[in-house]
């Protein structure tokens, strides 16, 4: 297998309206940072859950731009990429040839998403698709988010 040490995770900021949420906190970077893997976290991507960028770059997180955290290894986002304010552009275009996307990406309603990560070769884990069973509770992050949220 290739080195966890040349391998960088990237965490984007999420665009989606009223998003709040990160997919990564300093806590999690820390983690990664600790099994030897790089971390990219895009400025501002923790603002709108209380964690500023010197949070990540205390957890051993490099401050990155938009190109940069979506042009890592794997990619860990919240919400499913979507269209930028740039006209004709997508979040999914941005993502390196070849790259992990992990994220909620909800396949049946997104099959023009899917095109476009198809045309990235992106291989995708869509965490709205992990079974709700007891072998793959640790990653059921459908549960995980129902109950933070009441």
């Amino acid at each position: 297998g290739i080195p966890y040490a040349q391998i960088t995770v990237g965490v984007p900021k999420e665009i989606f309206a009223n998003e709040r949420r990160v997919a990564l906190t300093p806590a999690g970077v820390q983690a990664l940072i600790k099994q030897g893997f790089n971390v990219a976290v895009e400025t501002g991507a923790g603002e709108a859950a209380q964690f500023s960028d010197a949070d990540y770059r205390a957890a051993g997180a490099t401050i990155a731009d938009k190109k940069a955290a979506f042009g890592a290894d794997i990619v860990l986002k919240v919400r499913a990429p979507v269209a930028l304010a740039e006209a004709g552009r997508h979040e999914a275009e941005l993502l390196r040839e070849g790259s992990t996307l992990v994220s909620f990406v909800y396949p049946a309603q997104n099959p023009e998403l899917l095109k476009l990560l198809a045309g990235r070769h992106a291989s995708v884990l869509a965490m709205d698709q992990v079974p709700r069973v007891t072998i793959a509770q640790g990653y059921d992050a459908l549960s995980s988010m129902a109950n933070i949220a009441g």
